[in-house]
């Protein structure tokens, strides 16, 4: 197998089993340990480096087959208009965020968000560029690079398009079931508006607004949450004296 395909296919392997088995393995850490700022800082820094590590090894695979990125997506929108597309996949999850109203979260799901979603400017501060290489690394080696190799090789974007973004969900299993849902229902509607632009650069901007915006939300439901859960037990206490 000549030494451009291996590249190729480690990258693939990589961003199809190993994320995805490394988000499972992350998501039992995080609910067996108590979270500390020194840990999630931590964990922001590793998965920065983790994120353009992975960008590097894809655009090394790329140029050995003689591959310019611009042909899977790294390329501006023929109109900037399009960017606003980017935003599409933000309006559902905030929809159902607010529909929810103030009530507590699931113990299990609230113990893995505060793993991973900031509180206080300090963490704000990594958390930002976190969710920056995000947006830019994984929707190129998913939407990106994974999407059309994997396309290419099952001679299907339907494939293609379905298994990158499974892996992709499945690559958020740290968040709990609702984010692995969720992950994949955003992925596709991201790969959507690349296949629908032939750009990735919508994807990528919409992407980290999510997650600006995502971390948002979820800090002050679980500040609603503490605050539910703090009355329901005053009420308990108060109902058994």
């Amino acid at each position: 197998m000549p030494h451009p395909t291996l590249m190729i296919i480690l990258t693939l392997l990589i961003l199809l089993i190993a994320l995805p088995l490394l988000s499972v393995w992350t998501g039992k850490r995080i609910r067996a340990a108590a979270t500390t700022p020194a840990a999630k800082f931590l964990r922001y820094a590793r998965t920065i480096v983790i994120l353009w590590s992975l960008t590097a090894l894809a655009l090394y695979a790329l140029r050995l087959h003689n591959i310019d990125p611009t042909l899977v997506g790294l390329r501006p929108p023929r109109f900037w208009g399009e960017l606003a597309l980017g935003f599409i996949p933000l309006l559902a999850p905030l929809a159902v965020s607010f529909s929810r109203g103030r009530r507590a979260l699931n113990d299990d799901y609230a113990r893995a968000l505060r793993a991973i979603v900031p509180a206080g400017l300090p963490q704000w501060i990594l958390f930002v560029p976190l969710a920056a290489s995000a947006g830019i690394c994984e929707e190129f080696l998913y939407r990106g690079f994974a999407l059309n190799t994997l396309s290419a090789m099952a001679g299907s974007v339907v494939y293609g398009t379905l298994l990158s973004c499974i892996a992709f969900g499945i690559g958020h299993a740290y968040q709990g079931r609702p984010g692995v849902i969720g992950a994949t229902i955003t992925g596709l509607l991201y790969a959507g508006v690349y296949l629908a632009t032939g750009s990735l650069y919508p994807c990528m901007l919409g992407h980290f607004m999510q997650d600006i915006v995502g971390a948002w939300v979820l800090s002050r439901k679980l500040e609603d949450s503490a605050s539910v859960g703090a009355d329901t037990d005053t009420s308990a206490a108060a109902g058994e004296a």
